[in-house]
């Protein structure tokens, strides 16, 4: 086994951003943020979560309305 394999199995990756709990500050609800949505396609709901952003994910960017979706949530202005 190579050692990229060994990586991926050790830090999952969604979308090529790997997953790694430390990095989400509310890990018992990563299955409800923008990341995770959009790995599993779930397009109408990312829609609504960012129709009107107020957040952004220090992680990944994504731009949600709520706080709540998004891993390392902090204040977006356009």
């Amino acid at each position: 086994m190579d050692e990229h394999n060994n990586l991926n199995k050790e830090f999952p990756v969604s979308d090529g951003i790997p997953i790694v709990d430390n990095l989400c500050t509310n890990p018992e609800n990563h299955k409800t943020h923008l990341c995770e949505l959009k790995s599993l396609k779930k397009m109408a709901q990312v829609e609504k979560l960012s129709a009107n952003p107020k957040y952004i994910c220090g992680n990944c960017g994504n731009l949600s309305n709520k706080e709540g979706a998004l891993c390392a949530p902090g204040p977006y202005q356009k």
